[in-house]
């Protein structure tokens, strides 16, 4: 599968390699990107960042690059993605968030620095970053993406991994 991960200027970026070792990952990023294949992943430029065009911009680069999933890590890009959903959908790209009706709930604005993270879609746990010690999660069908999760005082709390502007 073609996956196309954004942010990948970022360390956080770079992570998410792992849980998709056996597709074919582009990282993507906005601005001056070095341009640079492994056989791990692909670099490649959105272009310059423009705000009222984000979903039509990554929409475009999807369908250019035939992607499958795409997984929109900057916290700017959520948003406008998650509303947009239905139309990637229409040209059968994936997108790994969740619904607009849960996404305030699952989402924290910043970067989070925190080593426990895992890859769920529809509710199914496809990669966790410290295999074995994935805590069980309340609700967990709702959970459509990747998240960090938090360890707090009424038990784990999932939340949406994005990286800030």
């Amino acid at each position: 599968m073609k996956i196309l991960i954004t942010g990948g200027k970022s360390a956080a970026a770079f992570k998410l390699i792992k849980a998709f070792s056996q597709d074919q990952v582009i990282l993507g990023d906005y601005g001056d990107v070095p341009s640079f294949a492994s056989a791990a992943y692909t670099m490649i430029s959105f272009g310059e960042r423009n705000d009222d065009i984000t979903a039509h911009q990554l929409l475009n680069v999807c369908l250019d690059r035939q992607v499958e999933l795409l997984i929109p890590i900057h916290y700017f890009e959520v948003a406008a993605v998650s509303r947009s959903m239905v139309l990637f959908e229409e040209f059968g790209i994936r997108v790994l968030l969740p619904e607009m009706s849960v996404l305030p709930e699952l989402l924290q604005e910043g970067t989070q620095t925190v080593a426990a993270w895992a890859v769920y879609q529809e509710g199914q746990l496809l990669y966790a970053a410290q295999a074995g010690k994935v805590p069980v999660i309340e609700h967990s069908e709702r959970l459509n993406g990747v998240f960090h999760l938090l360890e707090t005082s009424t038990g784990i709390r999932p939340v949406l991994y994005t990286i800030g502007d």
